[in-house]
């Protein structure tokens, strides 16, 4: 609940269009029961079609016969498509309406789970990158459909999806196998995700159809660019380190785990741990801002995190409390990155624009580069302590960025003056975290 003696999430504008998630031809909003229905079956099939796979990477490459640099490609493919489809999905809002968008990234979805049962090469790249192409369109438009439907509970409702979007990734990661060995085939175990994405299209379709087309936004004739805005590339910035720091533990903690004397099944298990000990610090951690603000939880995350990471290099022989820690700083790192898109976002479409920018470059620095840079370092120097201490200096940029964003002010898109745009002279909304 919002506490209404603190305007933490509220933002003063002048009215604008109401987002197309409300828009309906009766005139009437969606429940919010049926709003929280489809947010949580969202978020839950935003990780499980791609997070499903690497349990399975072995069989998959005796089967199929990949190369190691193929097992490579088709572990960073779906990060890429996170990125490179993120750009789109602001685009694809504005035309269709964001239900409407959503039903689209459902069928994306559908269609790369379905197109793995062929246990070809082809189909294996070609359906993941359809599912990855899905899960940019959620990922992106969850904070918009936050922002439209809960306004005033924009912190409350993230951490709900993003724990629940955590919880999907850590479900997906450990009933892979059990699910392989009852289908018989990696095939059959990954076919079973289509059951919760249909599900989710099945919910979202009556609201597409009820939904109306966005109407252009009334006063300009074209976007507005976010790209001049200080605050949307220090809420890019931070997203970017926790998604570095995010999918370097999720590619590289059980490797680390086992050159420092764990057991290959004892470093499986412990990522599995850090995985569930996520989702309550996501569900937890936008909460828990409400009454002082962002800047205690930024700082106890980057001080988390780089303590973790520290004590995994220098204090081994208790990796199980490095590795809770580390889960619950990933978990809750992810959940404030989302969760200042919505704080910082005017209005649901700039909500959209932002998560847009944000992931789009946030993925395919952080999601790429920070495992990149963390084997070649471990490649160069044979071992993991240059790599480890490095992470860790990462969290202080991350902190400088996290409480920049945190401040209280919302983003505010540029126009190009033509002759059809008119003078740009409001100053940004102002929020008081």
């Amino acid at each position: 609940m919002v506490d209404r003696n603190h305007p933490t999430d509220r933002i003063h504008i002048p009215q604008t269009r109401r987002s197309s998630v409300s828009d309906h031809r009766s005139g009437a909003r969606p429940s919010a029961v049926a709003m929280t229905v489809g947010l949580t079956l969202l978020a839950l099939n935003l990780r499980p079609a791609v997070g499903s796979v690497s349990p399975l990477l072995d069989d998959i490459q005796e089967s199929v016969g990949l190369s190691d640099s193929a097992v490579s490609v088709l572990t960073t493919l779906p990060v890429v498509c996170l990125g490179v489809f993120a750009a789109v999905s602001p685009a694809l809002s504005r035309r269709l309406g964001t239900p409407r968008a959503l039903v689209l990234g459902f069928l994306f979805l559908i269609a790369g789970i379905l197109v793995r049962l062929d246990e070809a090469a082809w189909a294996l790249f070609l359906g993941t990158a359809l599912a990855g192409a899905g899960l940019a369109i959620g990922n992106v438009l969850m904070p918009a459909v936050i922002k439209s439907v809960f306004p005033d509970r924009v912190r409350l409702y993230t951490g709900i999806g993003t724990a629940v979007l955590s919880a999907g990734a850590a479900l997906a990661a450990g009933v892979a196998v059990p699910l392989r060995n009852a289908t018989d085939s990696w095939s059959g175990s990954l076919a079973l995700w289509v059951v919760p994405a249909a599900l989710g299209l099945i919910v979202w379709l009556p609201l597409a159809r009820r939904s109306e087309r966005p109407a252009p936004a009334a006063g300009s004739t074209a976007r507005g660019s976010l790209l001049g805005d200080a605050m949307a590339w220090q809420v890019t910035g931070y997203l970017a380190l926790r998604a570095l720091a995010y999918f370097t533990a999720l590619g590289w903690l059980p490797t680390i785990l086992a050159d420092l004397g764990h057991s290959n099944a004892a470093s499986g298990a412990l990522l599995s741990v850090a995985m569930l000990v996520s989702v309550p610090g996501a569900l937890f951690a936008p909460i828990l801002v409400g009454r002082k603000g962002t800047a205690p939880m930024v700082v106890a995350i980057a001080v988390g995190g780089a303590i973790s990471l520290l004590g995994l290099l220098w204090v081994p022989g208790i990796a199980a409390l490095w590795v809770v820690i580390l889960g619950v700083t990933l978990g809750a790192g992810h959940a404030m990155a989302l969760t200042f898109i919505g704080l910082r976002s005017p209005n649901p479409q700039v909500a959209a624009q932002l998560s847009g920018m944000v992931q789009t470059i946030g993925y395919l620095v952080g999601g790429i580069a920070g495992p990149l840079l963390l084997g070649l370092l471990h490649g160069a120097t044979d071992g993991w302590t240059v790599s480890l201490v490095l992470l860790a200096a990462f969290t202080l940029p991350e902190l400088i960025l996290g409480l920049c964003s945190g401040r209280g002010r919302a983003v505010r898109p540029r126009f190009r003056q033509t002759s059809a745009t008119p003078q740009q002279t409001t100053t940004p909304p102002v929020l008081v975290d």
